[in-house]
């Protein structure tokens, strides 16, 4: 019941927490990776010491301090994509970079990753609010979001797919928290719907529903086999992909 309760918290506290502070400096330490294949060694150094930027870090729960940390490493340190390092090994990268920064609890990793991954400065209504996701500064959340993994689906569009990166972590933590994978899911279409109906510009996509399902998948694999990483997801989906057009 502890651990429940535990978990129950985190479903309110993040919006409100997120906003509390801007972006704090570039994190000192060096980047995780170079390649997929290696970048699970580099995490060991990070486990249990999560990084420490501002006096204020002491004030911010330890799941919203490691996705501002996460979050600043991603804008100013995740390596680019090369001929070893492909967009879905970086997805990786902000997720073990997001775990180590939580000293390996789960729930704060998928959290954090979440924080690092917003392509969207604010949610704008059409009844006329915005809401913002991030307090970073204009050049600083270019600079994070132009860093960020789009080549992730194999059906991707041509502007790719960069907003799949918040709805497979979103769908993640909320299965993890509410340890129920269809409450997750309904969660998830809720969302969708409301979002061709109140957010500017918004529509009702299967790709968003089809992403946040594998982020449901991940969290529930992630109890049986905690080292498993996004990407085994997402690339077990691209296989059947191209396997069925052929």
């Amino acid at each position: 019941m502890k651990a429940r309760a535990r978990r129950a918290r985190w479903v309110w506290l993040p919006l409100a927490a997120m906003l509390a502070l801007p972006a704090s400096r570039a994190l000192a330490q060096p980047p995780v990776g170079p390649a997929v294949d290696r970048h699970r060694a580099a995490i060991a150094p990070l486990e249990g010491t999560p990084s420490w930027s501002s006096p204020l870090d002491l004030l911010l729960p330890p799941a919203i301090r490691a996705g501002y940390h996460t979050r600043d490493w991603a804008r100013d340190l995740l390596p680019p994509a090369g001929d070893s390092l492909d967009d879905l090994a970086r997805m990786d990268m902000i997720y073990l970079r997001a775990l180590g920064e939580s000293s390996g609890d789960i729930e704060s990793a998928l959290l954090a990753s979440l924080i690092a991954c917003f392509e969207h400065r604010t949610i704008p209504f059409s009844f006329g609010l915005h809401l913002p996701l991030t307090l970073e500064g204009d050049g600083s959340f270019a600079r994070r979001v132009e860093r960020l993994p789009e080549r992730i689906f194999a059906d991707r569009p041509e502007g790719g797919d960069r907003d799949k990166l918040q709805h497979f972590f979103a769908s993640a933590w909320l299965a993890w928290t509410l340890d129920n994978g269809a409450l997750a899911d309904l969660a998830g279409l809720g969302i969708e719907a409301g979002e061709e109906a109140f957010i500017s510009g918004g529509a009702d996509d299967p790709r968003d529903v089809r992403t946040n399902r594998l982020g449901q998948h991940f969290a529930e694999l992630l109890r049986t086999r905690p080292r498993t990483l996004p990407s085994a997801m997402i690339r077990a989906w691209n296989r059947a992909y191209i396997d069925g057009r052929r």
